[in-house]
């Protein structure tokens, strides 16, 4: 009965380094999340006055949360998660089937042909949108430059993209590039983390 080898046998403690990493790129991560989220609060303006404490049965725990929230927070949680979440779960899938191992032995397959058409489409779906709202926000200062989300940054360098559309733009495409790039540290980071373990 005791003779059984311990499970935590060829379990290693992570390699602190290893987790420095992981906890600077999940701060990235989190910081990201929080631009999306200012992001997309500024730009929708859906359902502003529709009040999470006056939804039925769960506006109680709402009006103890923030009575002030509504229906556009939602929202914007969701896109935010949704902007900063796929990234993170592409490149995960990506690194747990080893396809930059052997991509075309990968992409050979036709069901796997599909899932990368349906990744594509939803990835580039995920830039637009960032896309779309960065540059609207950028636009809503302009015409308004009441902005909270940017009312910390200097105002030369917003004037400077306001005046200049085509910059803005390619601000923008660039954040959203960031993103992917961001994600795919941090699932780097995270793989490092679980090979330090003992794990994969």
């Amino acid at each position: 009965m005791f003779d059984k080898p311990s499970p935590f046998e060829h379990v290693q403690a992570p390699k602190f380094s290893a987790v420095i990493t992981a906890l600077f790129f999940t701060g990235l991560e989190v910081a990201m999340w929080l631009m999306f989220f200012s992001v997309y609060t500024e730009s929708i303006g859906l359902m502003d006055e529709t009040y999470l404490s006056d939804l039925p049965i769960i506006g109680a725990a709402f009006m103890r949360i923030d009575p002030d929230a509504n229906a556009s927070h939602i929202i914007s949680i969701l896109l935010a998660t949704f902007s900063a979440g796929t990234p993170l779960f592409i490149w995960a899938e990506i690194f747990r089937q080893n396809i930059l191992d052997d991509p075309r032995e990968w992409i050979s397959h036709p069901q796997n042909q599909i899932i990368a058409v349906f990744t594509g489409l939803v990835l580039l779906l995920v830039i637009g949108l960032e896309v779309t709202n960065l540059y609207t926000l950028v636009a809503k200062e302009a015409t308004s430059g009441s902005s909270v989300f940017v009312q910390n940054m200097d105002s030369d360098l917003m004037s400077f993209l306001a005046d200049n559309k085509g910059m803005a733009i390619g601000v923008s495409a660039v954040i959203a590039v960031i993103n992917i790039i961001l994600a795919l540290f941090t699932t780097r980071a995270f793989k490092l983390l679980n090979a330090s373990k003992g794990g994969a």
